[in-house]
């Protein structure tokens, strides 16, 4: 136990000290006039003399770390605090503060259990938020732990909802600390009989996402040390639970059966009701997607003088939010809604906001709001992966299988034979396909005859009446006669997907645009319409393309013909995984993009030479692919917005366009189908038209060419490397899986050959690529050997360049190239294409030299590329063990030789 002494000091100079403190009260009627002295009121009290100095009554002094005195009506008494005989640590432990009276050892807590002090019930929904008010206790071992832990940041005390007594398995709306910074600062001190370590008004949100009422069955806290504690005087700090017992540190209390199920998902992810309002508002808000809304039953009376829907970030609402468009997309005073349905449009994404409120600009006022938590993830399109068995049934296939919302359901680059003789896409219960479904029916199915074939189509089904996809647990092509599966994907239980909303699916081919020009018969149209009071101007990219392959369409890059250098254009696609694309892109010359400087044909988004970079003025509208043409509506603003867009001038304008393959970046390779002369479009004119478009003829099989291996002997022997066609899907693309920039390697007049090379051989190249890189990067190809199978080092950002290994050059030479007018898909073998090359020379052409000693530690696998671009060049195969790795072996085995010999 402390002892304390107390010592009482008697002022030497004064028995006691009478202070007279007077107030002067003087009636508001009296006058000052009437010579009456004023009324005075005497209160007594004493200073104290102690050590030379007075002392007001209560004013205290510390005469030394042990010391404190106060001075009490006159008397000076002091309080001497006295040290427990032990320091209560090992002798090695102390610690002496300079300003502390007593030794001080390192802080230990040992907790003995946490108590949650709960009585709020209340009811909750799926989806909703809710406040809960609790007290904390936490009895402390009082034997083990130290009489005083002090210190900043100490404690940190996180809460969760969870479906297990213990707190145990999955932690639902986990807030990982409940304390201010006063609460996790909070000391502790040991007094006989003192309470445990108490915490009181703390709050917890309740977040309902994910789960089931199941789930939210137990309210639970775990208090512990705070991630990074700070005791004071920097003692060290010992904290843990009595026996290690994690459980001792956790709580939970019961929520009650007070939990229900949302009674639908037809409108979307319920949000909240409106609470604590005003002026009649109410409501139910369910989110459609990340940027709508959809109001139910919303009321309001319509006589507040200045209300708006509104949103904010702030904690609470305030002035400080946004302005949510009515459902007219208008901006006025709001005025009297009963029991109304409608959808709002949030200026940004839902997560950006805390709070949706009926606010009063005005008034200042918040007539009604509902929180929006800060871990709400919004309904959106689930990717159910790819559709079909392996090996597949009659051909079914999708890249993907996508939920769009809860009536429709996507297939990309859909697949079938048609053959069945009653197949239909079939939905039922379970995770197995069987002849309990039921049918869905579709366009394309001949009114419940069979399903037509498709050939790599996207192709959407969407559920009849009341059906809703949360009622099934697959969907699948079914063949009702044969009771056959033909490729099925299984729904999940936890759906969250949009609502369908019968405004946002309109059909599938959407209304043609008035004028119409053709590009290239059976293969590309561009329809358009100029929207000259909004300033936009609306494209249609229509046609026969594959997935992975763009079409193009601009401005050329000269007012008096068709140029594709200085072109600005749009490049629009539909991805091989589904996904479609639109880019502004500015053709500054013909050649590969060089992202880290703009050249070349590039997004107009990369940084150009100067470091400047431009915009994507380009909105992608919609895309859809139907009967195997590829339809891409875009827009973009018939003004130019930056320096790298050309205005639409509403007179005849010469224009670009081509057709070619994305490389592995989503990027342009070059073209393989552009104009033939000049070309015009009027954007002035009022109606023109094309022909409908044919569905293409089927895919054929492509096989790449075989190319002979090329296995040079060493220097002086040379090896050639020149410049020229790729050769298409035959060629380059078909050999390296690669698609290139339509330009490719030729070593000895062979199209990217496998090289075979042996270590410690030196081998000598004649390099024909081109060195001028001062005006035209497209003839500018430096060759090199490197472990990138991709090259391009120049392109690639400094960290890029620290993964890749060269090994010789990079050497350039002067441009000497193979040229040809044929289009390599008519040719069924290299040799025969070979035929129509042209090699175009300067004369008395320089090349550039490159001899190679194949290093011993060289990789067995290495790669001739071009040093400016990528996707060029193909495959070194390295072999033989090195001179030394011989020579090692050799000596090995003569010394193992001579000792056998000498046994």
């Amino acid at each position: 136990m402390e002892r304390k002494g107390r010592v009482i000091l008697i002022g030497w100079l004064f028995a006691a000290l009478r202070i007279g403190f007077f107030t002067y009260a003087q009636d508001s009627g009296s006058s000052s006039a009437s010579g009456e002295s004023p009324i005075v009121n005497l209160d007594q009290t004493y200073q104290c003399m102690f050590r030379g100095q007075f002392l007001l009554h209560k004013q205290e002094v510390r005469v030394d770390p042990c010391t404190l005195c106060t001075c009490n009506n006159g008397t000076a008494s002091c309080e001497i605090e006295s040290c427990p005989s032990g320091a209560g640590c090992p002798w090695h432990k102390v610690v002496i503060i300079p300003e502390e009276c007593c030794p001080q050892c390192p802080y230990i807590m040992i907790v003995e259990n946490t108590n949650i002090l709960y009585e709020e019930t209340f009811e909750f929904s799926e989806g909703s938020t809710k406040r809960i008010r609790f007290a904390l206790d936490v009895e402390v071992d009082k034997k083990q732990s130290s009489r005083i832990v002090r210190g900043t940041n100490l404690w940190k005390l996180s809460a969760w909802i969870s479906s297990n007594w213990d707190g145990s398995g999955q932690k639902f709306s986990l807030e990982d600390q409940i304390f201010n910074y006063r609460g996790a600062e909070q000391e502790y001190i040991r007094k006989p009989g003192s309470q445990p370590l108490q915490w009181r008004k703390l709050r917890y949100t309740m977040n309902f996402q994910g789960g089931t009422c199941d789930d939210y069955k137990y309210f639970c806290v775990k208090f512990d040390e705070a991630d990074e504690p700070e005791p004071t005087y920097e003692l060290d700090f010992t904290f843990r639970p009595v026996d290690d017992a994690e459980a001792r540190l956790i709580d939970c209390v019961p929520l009650g059966e007070l939990c229900t199920s949302a009674t639908s998902t037809e409108y979307g992810k319920l949000l909240g009701t409106f609470t604590d309002t005003a002026y009649g508002v109410a409501g139910t808000i369910y989110v459609i997607d990340a940027r709508r809304i959809w109001l139910r039953g919303f009321s309001y009376n319509g006589q507040g003088p200045d209300a708006f829907f509104y949103v904010g970030s702030t904690e609470r609402p305030s002035e400080s939010g946004v302005i949510v468009p009515n459902e007219n997309e208008q901006t006025s005073v709001l005025g009297a809604y009963s029991d109304r349905n409608f959808i709002l449009t949030l200026p940004e994404d839902i997560t950006t906001y805390k709070w949706f409120s009926v606010w009063c600009r005005g008034a200042r006022a918040n007539f009604g709001d509902i929180s929006i938590p800060a871990n709400f993830v919004a309904p959106a399109p689930l990717d159910l992966g790819s559709f079909g068995f392996n090996p597949t049934v009659h051909e079914v296939s999708a890249t993907k299988v996508t939920i769009l919302n809860t009536k429709q359901v996507k297939f990309t680059n859909l697949v079938y034979d048609g053959l069945g003789p009653e197949a239909f896409f079939w939905v039922g219960d379970g995770d197995v396909p069987m002849a309990g479904g039921k049918r869905v029916p579709h366009v394309d199915d001949d009114n419940g005859v069979k399903l037509r074939g498709y050939t790599g189509e996207d192709v959407i089904v969407t559920l009849e009446g009341t059906d809703r996809i949360f009622n099934f647990g697959y969907i699948s092509i079914w063949c009702a006669q044969a009771l056959q599966d033909f490729g099925n994907a299984v729904i999940p239980a936890d759906l969250n997907v949009p609502p369908y909303v019968a405004s946002d699916n309109p059909p599938p081919i959407m209304p043609g645009l008035p004028n119409c020009k053709v590009l290239k018969e059976d293969r590309f149209h561009i329809w358009w319409k100029v929207d000259e009071a909004a300033g936009k101007l609306r494209l249609r990219f229509e046609g026969t393309v594959k997935r992975d392959e763009y079409m193009s369409f601009g401005i050329s890059g000269s007012q008096t013909g068709t140029s594709m250098p200085k072109s600005d254009v749009i490049v629009a696609y539909i991805g091989e995984d589904g996904e479609a694309g639109a880019m502004d892109y500015y053709l500054q010359s013909r050649s590969q993009c060089v992202p880290t400087n703009g050249d070349g044909a590039c997004p107009d988004v990369l940084m150009d030479s100067t470091g400047a970079a431009a915009s994507n003025d380009v909105t992608l509208l919609s895309s859809t692919v139907n009967r195997g043409i590829t339809i891409i509506d875009v827009e973009r603003p018939l003004a130019a917005i930056d320096a790298k867009d050309k205005a639409i001038a509403l007179a005849p304008t010469y224009v670009s366009w081509a057709i070619g393959e994305l490389n592995p970046e989503k990027r342009v390779s070059k073209h393989s189908l552009l104009p033939r002369g000049d070309v015009q479009v009027d954007f002035s004119q009022e109606s023109s038209s094309c022909p409908r478009l044919a569905p293409p003829a089927g895919d054929k099989v492509v096989t790449p060419w075989v190319i002979d291996d090329l296995t040079p002997e060493p220097a002086p022997e040379v090896i050639t490397a020149h410049i020229g066609p790729s050769g298409g899907e035959q060629g380059y693309q078909g050999i390296a899986g690669q698609v290139g920039w339509g330009i490719a390697w030729y070593l000895n007049g062979l199209l990217v050959p496998v090289l075979n090379v042996k270590r410690n051989n030196t081998y000598k190249f004649e390099i024909y690529g081109g060195n001028d890189n001062s005006t035209n990067l497209a003839n500018f190809h430096p060759f090199y050997i490197t472990s990138d199978s991709d090259g391009g080092y120049n392109q690639k950002t400094a960290k890029g360049k620290e993964t890749e290994t060269i090994y010789a050059g990079p050497t350039g030479g002067e441009l000497c190239d193979f040229t040809s007018m044929a289009d390599p898909k008519d040719f069924d073998t290299f040799e025969k294409y070979a035929e129509t090359l042209d090699k175009t020379c300067p004369s008395m052409v320089k090349p550039g030299i490159l001899e190679w000693t194949v290093d011993p530690g060289t990789p067995d696998v290495v790669y001739y590329q071009c040093y400016q671009h990528r996707y060029f060049g193909w495959k070194i195969n390295v072999s033989g063990a090195s001179q030394t790795a011989v020579s090692l072996a050799l000596m090995v085995a003569l010394l193992t030789l001579t000792v056998f010999n000498q046994i």
